[in-house]
């Protein structure tokens, strides 16, 4: 369905205002987490304002944000350290006497931290015409190749921007906060239909990205 729609440029939502952020984006397609509680009531997400991101040197404000809540980032951990345990035990054939070896066990500590560490670490924020991933970011409007890829268990985006900037994402990641997905969508349609950015299959099926009319035959 999504190919049908904003073939032209003339069809495509408007670019919010850099300063005001307005107006914001429609409801964008592709989107996997629609049964995220509301912001206020989410409590995988970080709600502290203390650690908040900041905008690219010279960049627009910042309008949206993620970083996952110190429970969630918990969670992950024990989940990986109990997956370690029971994948380490079918390995033995069932057999625990590994268990007896100290330093079997603080390897599995070590990647529970490892885990709960990455899921702390992972900062995403978007502006207007801007999305920011750690010390990484690009302009949304300005993408010359947006690449999805099959990584783990996960699809990843990697976006290119006409300065060479390069983001390397999880789409999780910048699918935990709705109205972000929205405005970073804005930004690849737009730079996909007007910009001619080169994409990969999996950018159109997964994400439902359209194809500019141009690449159609």
């Amino acid at each position: 369905m999504a190919d049908n729609l904003f073939r032209a440029a003339s069809e495509l939502p408007p670019k919010p205002d850099p300063v005001t952020g307005e107006p914001r984006p429609p409801r964008a397609p592709g989107f996997h987490k629609e049964n995220k509680p509301p912001k206020e009531q989410d409590r995988d997400r970080d709600q502290s304002t203390r650690r908040m991101p900041t905008p690219p040197e010279g960049e627009g404000r910042m309008l949206e944000w993620y970083r996952h809540s110190q429970r969630s980032a918990i969670t992950g951990g024990v989940i990986a350290f109990v997956i370690s345990v029971v994948a380490l035990t079918l390995m033995q054939g069932f057999d625990i006497r590994w268990m007896q070896f100290w330093y079997i066990w603080l390897m599995l500590v070590l990647i529970a931290l490892g885990i709960y560490g990455i899921f702390r670490s992972v900062e995403a924020a978007v502006g207007a015409e801007w999305l920011k991933v750690g010390r990484a970011w690009v302009r949304l409007y300005e993408l010359t190749e947006i690449k999805a890829r099959h990584r783990s268990n996960a699809i990843h985006l990697d976006l290119t921007d006409s300065s060479g900037r390069k983001v390397m994402v999880k789409s999780d990641d910048i699918q935990e906060d709705r109205d972000m997905w929205d405005l970073i969508y804005n930004g690849i349609l737009h730079s996909v239909i007007t910009g001619g950015a080169k994409t990969n299959n999996l950018v159109h099926s997964a994400f439902q990205v359209p194809r500019p009319q141009s690449r159609e035959g």
